[in-house]
Protein backbone atom coordinates (compact mmCIF):
# COMPACT_ATOMS: atom_id res chain seq x y z
CA UNK A 1 0.00 0.00 0.00
CA UNK A 2 1.69 3.33 -1.15
CA UNK A 3 1.23 6.27 0.93
CA UNK A 4 -0.33 9.36 -0.90
CA UNK A 5 1.53 12.10 -1.92
CA UNK A 6 1.96 15.54 0.35
CA UNK A 7 0.72 18.46 -0.19
CA UNK A 8 3.84 19.85 -1.96
CA UNK A 9 4.52 16.51 -3.68
CA UNK A 10 3.18 17.20 -7.20
CA UNK A 11 5.87 19.58 -9.63
CA UNK A 12 3.40 22.51 -9.46
CA UNK A 13 3.79 23.15 -5.86
CA UNK A 14 7.32 22.53 -5.99
CA UNK A 15 8.22 26.26 -7.36
CA UNK A 16 5.79 27.63 -4.55
CA UNK A 17 8.05 25.37 -1.76
CA UNK A 18 11.00 27.76 -1.76
CA UNK A 19 9.03 30.71 -1.72
CA UNK A 20 6.60 30.57 0.66
CA UNK A 21 9.77 28.56 3.56
CA UNK A 22 11.21 32.17 3.11
CA UNK A 23 8.08 34.02 3.50
CA UNK A 24 7.57 32.40 6.70
CA UNK A 25 11.37 32.55 7.88
CA UNK A 26 11.46 36.22 7.49
CA UNK A 27 8.18 36.85 9.10
CA UNK A 28 8.58 34.64 11.84
CA UNK A 29 11.69 37.68 12.53
CA UNK A 30 8.87 39.84 13.85
CA UNK A 31 7.10 37.21 15.96
CA UNK A 32 9.78 36.16 18.15
CA UNK A 33 11.31 39.81 18.60
CA UNK A 34 7.94 40.88 19.91
CA UNK A 35 8.36 37.51 22.28
CA UNK A 36 11.81 38.20 23.07
CA UNK A 37 11.27 42.16 23.96
CA UNK A 38 8.20 41.50 25.82
CA UNK A 39 9.84 38.37 27.97
CA UNK A 40 12.89 41.24 28.76
CA UNK A 41 10.38 43.55 30.01
CA UNK A 42 6.77 42.99 31.05
CA UNK A 43 6.30 46.52 32.35
CA UNK A 44 3.45 47.92 30.03
CA UNK A 45 3.11 51.62 30.69
CA UNK A 46 1.08 53.83 27.92
CA UNK A 47 3.39 54.42 25.13
CA UNK A 48 4.27 57.96 23.97
CA UNK A 49 2.67 59.78 21.63
CA UNK A 50 5.52 59.71 19.19
CA UNK A 51 6.28 56.32 19.53
CA UNK A 52 2.47 55.65 18.44
CA UNK A 53 2.72 57.85 15.47
CA UNK A 54 5.95 56.59 13.78
CA UNK A 55 4.76 53.40 14.36
CA UNK A 56 1.61 54.02 12.52
CA UNK A 57 3.47 56.16 9.97
CA UNK A 58 5.28 52.86 8.83
CA UNK A 59 2.26 50.74 8.39
CA UNK A 60 0.73 53.26 6.55
CA UNK A 61 3.88 53.88 4.49
CA UNK A 62 4.77 49.91 4.11
CA UNK A 63 1.45 49.28 2.97
CA UNK A 64 1.95 51.79 0.25
CA UNK A 65 5.45 50.48 -0.80
CA UNK A 66 4.11 47.50 -0.84
CA UNK A 67 1.37 48.39 -3.34
CA UNK A 68 3.15 50.46 -5.25
CA UNK A 69 6.85 49.03 -5.48
CA UNK A 70 6.39 45.49 -3.67
CA UNK A 71 4.30 44.53 -7.32
CA UNK A 72 6.38 46.51 -9.46
CA UNK A 73 8.17 44.39 -12.38
CA UNK A 74 9.20 44.85 -15.68
CA UNK A 75 7.05 43.15 -18.69
CA UNK A 76 8.83 40.62 -20.21
CA UNK A 77 10.26 40.77 -24.05
CA UNK A 78 7.62 39.19 -26.81
CA UNK A 79 8.89 36.23 -28.17
CA UNK A 80 10.67 34.93 -25.26
CA UNK A 81 10.15 30.84 -25.06
CA UNK A 82 7.93 29.75 -22.16
CA UNK A 83 10.24 27.67 -20.36
CA UNK A 84 12.28 31.35 -20.05
CA UNK A 85 9.37 33.15 -19.43
CA UNK A 86 8.59 30.79 -16.45
CA UNK A 87 11.78 31.09 -15.21
CA UNK A 88 12.04 34.54 -15.49
CA UNK A 89 8.61 34.86 -13.99
CA UNK A 90 9.39 32.94 -10.67
CA UNK A 91 12.34 34.77 -9.94
CA UNK A 92 10.69 38.12 -10.26
CA UNK A 93 7.94 36.74 -8.00
CA UNK A 94 10.13 35.34 -5.67
CA UNK A 95 11.98 38.73 -5.61
CA UNK A 96 8.94 40.67 -4.93
CA UNK A 97 7.20 38.43 -2.06
CA UNK A 98 10.66 38.74 -0.14
CA UNK A 99 10.41 42.58 -0.56
CA UNK A 100 6.87 42.18 0.36
CA UNK A 101 7.17 40.83 3.66
CA UNK A 102 10.24 42.23 4.37
CA UNK A 103 8.08 45.72 4.03
CA UNK A 104 5.51 43.56 6.03
CA UNK A 105 7.32 43.02 8.83
CA UNK A 106 9.08 46.82 8.75
CA UNK A 107 6.66 48.23 11.06
CA UNK A 108 6.95 45.14 13.93
CA UNK A 109 11.21 46.44 13.92
CA UNK A 110 10.21 49.57 14.05
CA UNK A 111 8.41 49.15 16.85
CA UNK A 112 10.70 47.38 18.73
CA UNK A 113 13.03 49.78 18.35
CA UNK A 114 10.45 52.65 19.80
CA UNK A 115 9.85 50.06 22.17
CA UNK A 116 13.32 51.35 23.58
CA UNK A 117 13.94 54.55 22.18
CA UNK A 118 11.06 56.17 23.77
CA UNK A 119 10.17 56.39 27.39
CA UNK A 120 8.00 55.38 28.85
CA UNK A 121 9.89 51.90 27.43
CA UNK A 122 6.63 49.55 26.82
CA UNK A 123 6.37 46.93 24.49
CA UNK A 124 3.06 48.24 23.80
CA UNK A 125 3.97 49.64 20.45
CA UNK A 126 4.35 45.85 19.09
CA UNK A 127 0.75 45.61 19.85
CA UNK A 128 0.20 48.08 17.34
CA UNK A 129 2.45 47.14 15.03
CA UNK A 130 1.85 43.18 14.95
CA UNK A 131 -1.82 43.03 14.33
CA UNK A 132 -1.21 45.35 10.79
CA UNK A 133 2.04 43.57 9.96
CA UNK A 134 0.45 40.33 10.17
CA UNK A 135 -2.22 41.52 8.07
CA UNK A 136 -0.24 43.44 5.48
CA UNK A 137 1.70 39.70 5.51
CA UNK A 138 -1.16 37.64 4.89
CA UNK A 139 -2.72 39.69 2.42
CA UNK A 140 0.23 40.78 0.36
CA UNK A 141 3.59 38.66 1.86
CA UNK A 142 2.50 35.27 1.80
CA UNK A 143 2.38 33.83 -2.27
CA UNK A 144 -1.19 33.27 -3.45
CA UNK A 145 -3.29 33.26 -6.81
CA UNK A 146 -3.95 36.43 -5.79
CA UNK A 147 -0.23 37.93 -5.11
CA UNK A 148 0.41 36.11 -8.27
CA UNK A 149 -1.91 37.43 -10.56
CA UNK A 150 -0.79 40.81 -9.67
CA UNK A 151 2.65 40.55 -10.49
CA UNK A 152 1.39 38.47 -13.87
CA UNK A 153 -0.17 41.56 -14.98
CA UNK A 154 2.84 43.18 -14.81
CA UNK A 155 5.01 40.69 -16.40
CA UNK A 156 2.43 40.65 -19.12
CA UNK A 157 1.93 44.07 -19.58
CA UNK A 158 3.13 44.35 -23.02
CA UNK A 159 0.50 40.96 -23.79
CA UNK A 160 3.94 38.42 -23.36
CA UNK A 161 2.93 35.63 -21.67
CA UNK A 162 4.24 35.11 -18.05
CA UNK A 163 3.04 31.54 -17.55
CA UNK A 164 4.01 32.33 -13.51
CA UNK A 165 0.23 31.08 -12.14
CA UNK A 166 0.69 27.64 -14.31
CA UNK A 167 4.77 27.31 -12.95
CA UNK A 168 3.03 27.86 -9.32
CA UNK A 169 0.51 25.61 -9.29
CA UNK A 170 -2.62 28.16 -9.64
CA UNK A 171 -4.10 27.02 -12.83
Amino acid sequence: MSTPPGPFASPENAALRPIKMVSVAVGMGALMLSAVRILVDPSAPLPSAWAVGIVLATLVGSATLIRYVGYAVPALPHGLPRENAETTSLRYFTSTTTLRTALAEAPVLVAFACSFVFTPHTWLTLLIALPGGLALFWVHGWPSARTAAAVEEGLEADGAESWLSEALGFR
